[in-house]
């Protein structure tokens, strides 16, 4: 009997209307929906979080957000993180998130991560965020997509370089691989992790309750 497919989350950091982060990060959720991945999604654009106080443990029962997003992360396999670089770091709306989380929520999970930079290409915010992932004892796949001139790269919500569209694809494939094999499992080892022509296609876009 072979394994369930990875449930890869797609985290998107930017707060920006037409982000182009956020554009690249549903297009490789896309792609792993239909490689038969189970596969979510949170837009921070749509989530009411407070920010952090330094508690890993507050539930924050006036925010049910916060649950939301703990939930989440505890129930993926992979996580993608998607969002801009700002002054050289992490943008905070993304870095706030992901101090909101606990090893518990973290721990032993397999991540990647695309940054979009205003400017000139570099990995400041990208190495920042295997730091990140390093002190949450999670794995970061060694593959990386940073967009150089991020506001004219997508135009038309697609990418202006075919070169962009494929690493954003080898990003996500890459996280969905990893995942499939370091995640814990139950049905002894070799279940693989199905192919585009697999028929499984199950997808959330996670919203906040009202």
């Amino acid at each position: 009997m072979s394994a369930a497919p990875p449930r890869i989350l797609g985290l998107g950091g930017s707060l920006r209307p037409g982000s182009t982060s956020q554009l690249l990060l549903r297009r490789a959720v896309s792609l792993l929906e239909a490689d038969g991945c189970r596969t979510s999604l949170l837009d921070l654009r749509e989530l009411d979080l407070p920010f952090c106080n330094g508690d890993k443990q507050d539930p924050w029962p006036s925010r049910p957000d916060v649950k939301l997003l703990r939930e989440e992360f505890r129930a993926a396999d992979g996580v993608i993180l998607a969002g801009p670089e700002y002054h050289g770091t992490i943008g905070g709306a993304l870095k706030n998130a992901l101090d909101l989380l606990d090893f518990e929520h973290v721990e032993g999970k397999v991540f990647g991560a695309i940054c979009a930079l205003g400017g000139r290409s570099n990995s400041n915010a990208l190495n920042h965020l295997r730091l990140v992932v390093r002190w949450y004892r999670a794995w970061m796949v060694p593959e990386q997509v940073a967009v150089p001139q991020a506001r004219s790269a997508m135009p038309g919500g697609e990418p202006a370089d075919p070169e962009l569209g494929a690493r954003v694809d080898e990003l996500a494939r890459s996280v969905a691989r990893a995942a499939a094999l370091l995640r814990p499992r139950t049905d002894g080892p070799g279940a693989e992790l199905p192919g585009p022509e697999s028929t499984l296609n199950v997808s959330r876009t996670v919203k906040r309750e009202h």
